[in-house]
């Protein structure tokens, strides 16, 4: 007889590789820029203005011009598409929440094009009438990731090695 396999017992990793709790210190540039421009929005939607200046600058530095209007659009129709507060820390925050999580784990599906978004984005987002409110600036920023190098997950099938010395900010 063989020892019982303890694999049950360990903690499940997710299948999109971002989870709850998770440190943002453990995830990629991409993966830790994106919930903290996320996160720098979210505090700056109570000055009255649209777009972060921190956001912008930061999208700038990163070759992605268009990245702050980008996610400023994506706040906006996630706040509009849910009906229960998101959970969406101050920036210095070291772990992913759930609805980060969630959100990083769609942002890769839609980079990756591998037909799996909807099973990756929250259930509340399916809604026909939150879809297509969720689903455009979502690709959008994807696209715009991707062309900047950003990705979430490892490039799918491009033959394209990202490097780990990828846009940095200081």
């Amino acid at each position: 007889m063989q020892p019982a396999d303890l694999a049950p017992y360990s903690r499940p990793t997710p299948q999109n590789g971002f989870a709850v709790e998770q440190a943002v210190s453990d995830l990629g540039f991409a993966a830790q820029f994106l919930p903290w421009a996320m996160r720098v929005q979210w505090t700056h939607m109570g000055d009255g203005k649209h777009v972060s200046r921190v956001v912008e600058r930061a999208c700038h530095a990163a070759e992605m011009p268009e990245g702050a209007a980008l996610i400023a659009e994506l706040t906006d129709a996630l706040i509009r598409a849910s009906s229960r507060p998101l959970s969406i820390p101050c920036p210095k925050w070291r772990v992913l929440t759930g609805d980060e999580a969630r959100l990083l784990g769609f942002v890769a599906a839609l980079q990756a094009r591998d037909g799996t978004p909807l099973a990756a984005c929250d259930s509340e987002w399916r809604e026909p009438r939150h879809a297509s409110a969720i689903w455009a600036p979502a690709q959008r920023l994807a696209l715009a990731m991707s062309a900047a190098g950003f990705y979430l997950a490892a490039p799918a099938l491009t033959g394209t090695a990202v490097s780990p010395d990828a846009a940095r900010l200081h």
